[in-house]
């Protein structure tokens, strides 16, 4: 797909790059001339990334819950100059797991990736563009679960929840210094490369079909770019307008 936006000379960190949605995400910037850092849990996926893309594209494998992790993501993106953007894209989930046979460890295991990461990751970002009056911009994955409950998935609902407010709290408390924090939260796109979503449930779209993963790749660009220098603190949903119906109990 032809790209129309221009990221020469950033540096674009994309987590969960190792996914389907991360690697589409990955992949369009790079088309669009920016140097990505693509990190991610499946080092043979992310070595096939760094074969496909060449130049321009550095890896970084690991778990986001683990600190060091972050520091080498960190690290990698200095020795570029420094993040211009921040797409927090990876995420844990734990699908049709009910409540009471979850446990403190399932919580913590999801929330360290999809959260705690995510938050530690924007404010390390934050706190560098701040000492270098830099106008940077994070775009996080967000789902409508944190609008609407999937069922039996409380903890992976809870932590996207976290992730809408974190998104508005960092746009207010952050816009005065030019930095700009959105999120998208697709639905039927499949995060990994297996397809993962139901056909049933995509026939009962408004677009009734699946999404691709280069179709949230795109509002994350667009998000990203300086064709929404004027939007911030917003989670657009990318869910074929499953949010915008009312259905009835099936």
């Amino acid at each position: 797909m032809q790209t129309h936006f221009d990221f020469s000379g950033k540096v674009v960190v994309v987590t969960g790059a190792s996914g389907a949605i991360g690697m589409a995400v990955a992949r369009r910037f790079h088309r669009a001339g920016a140097h990505v850092i693509a990190a991610g849990r499946r080092e043979n996926a992310l070595a096939s990334l760094v074969a496909e893309l060449g130049e321009r594209c550095e890896t970084v494998a690991g778990d986001l819950a683990d600190a060091a992790h972050r520091r080498d993501i960190a690290g990698c993106a200095k020795r570029r100059g420094g993040i211009d953007i921040l797409i927090n894209n990876a995420g844990l989930t734990q699908t049709k797991v009910p409540s009471l046979e979850t446990g403190l460890d399932d919580f913590d295991r999801i929330f360290d990736v999809n959260l705690r990461a995510t938050w530690a990751l924007s404010l390390d970002a934050i706190r560098d563009w701040v000492a270098r009056e830099h106008q940077g911009v994070i775009v996080n994955v967000s789902s409508p679960g944190a609008q609407r409950a999937h069922r039996n998935n409380a903890i992976y609902d809870m932590t996207k929840g976290g992730i809408d407010a974190l998104t508005r709290c960092l746009a207010a408390d952050f816009g005065r210094y030019g930095i700009r924090v959105n999120a998208i939260a697709p639905a039927q796109i499949p995060h990994s490369h297996v397809k993962e979503v139901d056909p049933a449930a995509a026939r009962g779209l408004p677009l009734p079909r699946h999404g691709e993963p280069d179709e949230a790749a795109g509002p994350v660009l667009f998000l990203a770019s300086d064709a929404a220098s004027f939007v911030t603190g917003h989670v657009l949903p990318v869910d074929g307008g499953l949010l915008a119906q009312l259905r009835t109990a099936a």
